[in-house]
């Protein structure tokens, strides 16, 4: 059992999709093998590889200080806490989707990665502990994902004093992100912003990563 997904609830997710393994080269020194969705219906969301969870993987082995546990929004397939239990920290991976969850539990497992527990999570009904590091790669997406998120985050105070809050997200969607930026710029969270071109699936896709630490 990885956190909240069981073995058995595991098989009986992967058996009602049709599924392909896909490779996600994060280095030289690491490649990832997933299994990802095939056949799904566009807002699946959670089913695929994007561009922004390999920018958001990348940051993070590159990071230099990076706290001993660690929370992932929006987790789909995995990928960004598997990086984080690949570096040695206790990874939370988190989705609304319950099949989401067996999906990112059994690409830990076949990756036999260590450290890495999943959990359902809803962001307007939040419970568990407060975390210092929280990720996110291409989550806001919705029109009522940043005010979500903002009350998540610094209502709910699910971030705690000082924390981090590291989110990835294409370009093309960056008006939407932008409400979520003045929002917490507006309480003091103080933001730095770095740009990463992924290529995925013969394309090229400019993504921002964006952190955000509480006062």
């Amino acid at each position: 059992m990885l956190g909240s997904v069981t073995l058995s609830q595991t098989a009986r997710t992967l058996a009602k999709y049709h599924v392909r393994n896909v490779d996600v080269e994060l280095s030289a020194e690491l490649t990832f093998r997933l299994l990802e969705t095939r056949h799904v219906l566009p807002r699946s969301h959670w089913s695929r590889v994007w561009p922004a969870s390999i920018a958001l993987s990348r940051w993070l082995l590159a990071e230099r200080y990076l706290p001993a546990t660690s929370t992932e929004l929006g987790c789909g397939l995995g990928l960004v806490s598997m990086t984080l239990a690949h570096l040695g920290l206790t990874a939370e991976a988190t989705d609304r989707v319950p099949d989401a969850l067996s999906f990112a539990a059994e690409n830990a497992a076949r990756n036999q990665l260590s450290g890495f527990t999943t959990r359902h999570l809803d962001w307007g009904a939040p419970s568990g502990l407060a975390s210092d590091l929280i990720l996110g790669a291409d989550i806001v997406y919705e029109p009522e994902a940043p005010e979500r998120l903002f009350r998540l985050l610094d209502t709910a105070r699910f971030l705690v004093p000082g924390g981090r809050l590291v989110i990835s997200g294409p370009r093309a969607r960056a008006q939407l992100f932008g409400q979520l930026m003045r929002a917490l710029s507006r309480e003091g969270y103080v933001h730095q912003e770095d740009r990463a071109i992924v290529a995925w699936e013969g394309r090229e896709e400019v993504i921002d990563v964006h952190v955000f630490q509480r006062p």
